[in-house]
């Protein structure tokens, strides 16, 4: 078992820490074996470390080989983002597990349906996207600034006016 691999699944599983100095006995023995590499040095570990190893060696044990492969695939890809792409990535992640379950499932259901759209009008999307990206970003406004007009995208925090609704007017045709 690679310690770098135990490591990412610690980052990445967001283990909790109960800051409790964890003996080398007290752990199972299949967490002794997955942490073998670190025995020697074990009782100079921080006691948050320790638990951290322990929690994460515990969820490595109970993995399948199917399992383990992909932990491995994710370490090998982690590795290949530069410190800018990791801290990104792990901002994003922490942004997604502040969301409220309604905007996971609202995110969820977004990306199923970008999915399901043929590929032509995927790389048409992200596309557009990159290039919202690059667009200089407009000052925020206050929410208070610019009232919601129902039924209609909410500017206000972008900085841009409210979209009035048009009226709709019927031309009779003779």
């Amino acid at each position: 078992m690679n310690v770098k691999t135990l490591a990412l699944l610690i980052l990445m599983g967001g283990c909790t820490v109960a800051h409790a100095a964890v003996d080398w006995n007290s752990l199972s023995p299949a967490q002794q074996a997955v942490l073998a590499p670190m025995q020697k040095d074990w009782a100079t570990l921080p006691s948050a470390r320790q638990e951290k190893l322990a929690l994460g060696a515990a969820r490595w044990s109970a993995m399948t080989p199917q399992q383990r492969a992909e932990a491995q695939q994710r370490l090998e890809f982690w590795k290949t983002l530069s410190p800018q792409e990791q801290a990104e990535t792990l901002a994003k992640r922490d942004e997604y597990r502040r969301m409220t379950p309604e905007q996971r499932l609202k995110l969820q259901q977004a990306q199923k349906n970008f999915g399901q759209l043929p590929m032509s009008q995927q790389l048409i999307l992200r596309k557009r996207f990159e290039q919202l990206q690059q667009l200089p970003q407009l000052p925020q406004a206050p929410d208070t600034a610019v009232p919601a007009t129902p039924g209609l995208p909410n500017t206000g925090n972008m900085g841009l006016p409210a979209i009035a609704p048009v009226p709709n007017i019927s031309v009779p045709v003779h």
